[in-house]
């Protein structure tokens, strides 16, 4: 079956650069992802994929894919996130052609630094981290104002002093 796959790798990474936590998922393309993809197409969007961002819900996407953000806030309003979304910079992603296996290969690699996506009461010594996201920056850089796809996995504590370090294979298929 020919069709766009996803996969990510996200490690939480304990000062001095040893992998505390590891998670694998596959990819769900939003809604709103594949009407990025149709608008970069034909024109009508001018910026590419350009940020990355995380959030606390681990409940999986379903029909109609139509998720526009990440979780980011407690159930009650407040937020249970500072500084969730990161801009990927163009040496954070490489192109590559698989020729024998029909398919083009984007690698995309992000970090989200330790003083980012941690709770904003600084008493908590951890949150839950649970979903992560590719998408267009938002003009201020704090969120992702378009979702290109939604990955979620088994939450993953992330501390203060912890950064996460993701990788994304993203294989677009070629051929008939």
């Amino acid at each position: 079956m020919h069709r766009i796959i996803g996969t990510l790798r996200l490690e939480v990474r304990a000062p001095g650069g040893g992998v505390a936590a590891e998670r694998r998922a596959t990819n769900s393309v939003m809604q709103g992802g594949a009407a990025l993809i149709a608008d970069l197409f034909r024109g009508a969007a001018a910026t590419p994929v350009n940020g990355m961002a995380v959030g606390i819900s681990s409940e999986p996407p379903a029909a109609p894919y139509d998720s526009v953000a990440l979780t980011t806030s407690n159930g009650d309003g407040s937020a249970a996130l500072d500084r969730f979304a990161v801009p990927l910079p163009a040496d954070s992603m490489a192109v590559e052609v698989l020729a024998d296996l029909l398919k083009v290969r984007v690698r995309v690699r992000a970090v989200v630094p330790a003083d980012a996506a941690n709770s904003p009461d600084a008493q908590a010594a951890s949150v839950q981290i649970g979903e992560a996201a590719l998408g267009v920056l938002a003009a201020d850089g704090l969120s992702l104002a378009r979702l290109y796809n939604r990955v979620v996995f088994e939450p993953v504590a992330k501390t203060r002093d912890q950064e996460l370090a993701l990788y994304w294979d993203i294989d677009f298929p070629f051929g008939s």
